[in-house]
């Protein structure tokens, strides 16, 4: 039976991770970065402990990773700043449908608190949310499994009761890792076959994965 959903936040429950992808793209244009897209894709999901590092080990002679964040920054923020957070299709429906269900809710993210917190503000749905786990408060990022863990030993429950909602690589393998009951919902990278053996169900929108759980449950 699930007892506790956790979910990852951009690119799972609001449509950001598009908009984080625009602002590297930008950043690395503007500061003429050739390996963009080696780091978008190694970077997705991981948070800013993790990313310098991956950072300094790849391209310490390339670029500053403290400007490059600077520039990507600004860029993102001045999105968000003209249009808002934007959600994913069912958001709303499948936090209140786990309200009322008594299922516990959190938030698994690699994004920071104050960060964090914003969005939150912004989108009215943080009184869904039973705990938070942001990625400054963990000494591992995903894909490590600690941010899931994390959030399964606040909610009282046992890892195998959960299920883990993602939409990034490293996500999937960090729910995986924790041994939840794996779910992805692609945001902006189809899964590679790599990927595809980890899941335990793959959504195509947030309402498919409420139609998942009620079966779920149903049958156990």
């Amino acid at each position: 039976m699930i007892k506790a959903v956790i979910f990852d936040m951009d690119g799972t429950l609001f449509d950001t991770e598009r908009i984080y992808v625009n602002a590297w793209r930008q950043a690395g244009r503007e500061l003429n970065f050739a390996p963009i897209e080696e780091a978008i894709t190694a970077c997705t999901g991981r948070n800013a402990k993790d990313t310098r590092q991956y950072f300094e080990d790849n391209f310490a002679d390339l670029i500053s990773y403290d400007e490059f964040m600077a520039v990507r920054t600004r860029y993102y923020d001045a999105e968000i700043e003209r249009h808002g957070v934007p959600l994913k299709p069912g958001v709303v429906e499948l936090l209140t449908y786990l309200k009322e269900q008594g299922i516990g809710i959190a938030l698994a993210t690699a994004t920071r608190t104050v960060r964090t917190e914003e969005n939150l503000q912004r989108t009215g749905l943080g009184h869904y949310f039973d705990v938070l786990v942001t990625g400054d408060m963990v000494e591992h990022g995903k894909p490590h499994p600690e941010t899931f863990l994390t959030a399964a030993a606040r909610l009282g429950v046992k890892p195998c009761e959960c299920m883990g909602v993602e939409d990034s690589f490293n996500g999937v393998r960090a729910i995986r890792a924790a041994g939840m009951f794996t779910v992805m919902v692609p945001d902006t990278v189809p899964p590679t076959p790599e990927i595809e053996a980890l899941l335990d169900a793959k959504c195509k929108t947030l309402h498919e994965v409420r139609a998942l759980i009620e079966n779920i449950n149903y049958i156990q």
